[in-house]
């Protein structure tokens, strides 16, 4: 079975020369590469144990459609898709720099400041809450999903298990008993493998858990094993934060115990609704928080989107800030001249897509 870093130095179909591999997930490999014509991207190849089942190719090809069905700036636009010479099909990203939350809580030691979650996951919910009115539900949001640019900016990742109810397009459905997330930031639906249940308060549970695990370093349902987690998901109400983190602040506790709220008809019913339980919550939590400075990223490199001083995140500014409206019109320009940078590429569309539409 080759290994990801044997990819390193090929060229995908004439085209695309692979500089180097950046992150290994668990169905697949991201790596830096260049086109032929010059232009820079990130590639995402699935990986071999996965590219021969035929149902795993067509979730992972799907999500170049998804992703550019949304047309939020806080979603990685997909600029194209290809099978490789061995069989293994891949999708052509825009190159981002920065870091995953994941990464981002690893380097800082385990937790992030009230302020600089709660900016993340609004801007997180303005991508789902656009999703959402498209009939997509994520299913996957966890912090190796979301990435912090070194402008600030979060984007949403890997809508590869995103579930669509538009009408229009066929898809496959999930069967229900089958287990669609990541343990430790499913909602109970999930876990239960009820995929009927699943909806878009599922995606704001997951937020919530995102949230939980960023501000106490717990998470939601902390067990020895994923089974354990699961199981417990599957019964077990969330802990009041408070619980972990005595010294939440009350605004804050209720809109994170809100969103992990085990009936999903009492968590917030709808991101935009979420959004503004998590405003109300960033003013509270701003009141205490150090003066902020202006942010030195790093120049040497990409890995580090911020100074690790946190009160001087950008993420913040696109979030809550004055300017907010101008950063993200500038971050979706940024995105259309990527785009129409390698318009020499095929145009990404849904391969079950019905004809003559």
């Amino acid at each position: 079975m080759p290994r990801p870093e044997d990819r390193v130095g090929a060229t995908l179909n004439g085209k695309w020369t692979v500089e180097g591999l950046l992150a290994v997930g668990g169905m697949g490999a991201v790596y830096g590469a260049v086109h032929r014509n010059g232009r820079k991207a990130a590639i995402k190849v699935l990986l071999p144990r996965f590219a021969r089942d035929p149902e795993v190719r067509k979730r992972f090809m799907r999500e170049g459609y998804v992703a550019n069905k949304i047309e939020h700036p806080g979603a990685v636009a997909i600029l194209d898709d290809d099978i490789a010479e061995d069989g293994a099909p891949y999708l052509v990203m825009e190159r981002l720099e920065g870091e995953s939350v994941s990464e981002w809580l690893a380097r800082v030691g385990g937790v992030l400041p009230p302020t600089e979650v709660l900016a993340i996951a609004g801007q997180v919910l303005e991508v789902l809450g656009v999703a959402h009115e498209n009939g997509i539900v994520h299913r996957d949001i966890k912090p190796g999903n979301v990435f912090v640019t070194r402008s600030g900016h979060a984007k949403v990742l890997d809508f590869g298990l995103a579930r669509i109810r538009d009408g229009l397009i066929s898809l496959t459905p999930t069967a229900d008993g089958t287990i669609m997330g990541t343990v430790g930031y499913m909602a109970p639906e999930q876990a239960r493998g009820a995929t009927a249940a699943v909806d878009s308060r599922s995606d704001l549970f997951s937020v919530g858990a995102l949230m939980y695990r960023a501000l106490s370093g717990r998470r939601v349902h902390e067990r020895p094993s994923p089974i354990e987690m699961t199981q417990a998901a599957m019964r077990e109400p969330v802990a009041p934060i408070a619980t972990v983190m005595p010294d939440v602040g009350p605004v804050l506790a209720a809109a994170v115990d809100r969103a992990v709220a085990f009936d999903k008809a009492t968590r917030w019913q709808s991101a935009a609704a979420m959004f503004e339980g998590l405003r109300a919550a960033y003013e509270e939590a701003s009141r205490g928080a150090p003066p902020r400075r202006e942010p030195r990223p790093s120049a040497e490199s990409v890995d580090v989107s911020f100074d690790t001083d946190p009160a001087s995140s950008l993420v913040i500014d696109v979030a809550f800030g004055d300017a907010k409206a101008d950063l993200v019109a500038k971050e979706r320009q940024r995105t259309r001249e990527i785009i129409e940078g390698l318009s020499t590429m095929s145009v990404v569309v849904d391969p079950e897509a019905p004809k003559g539409r």
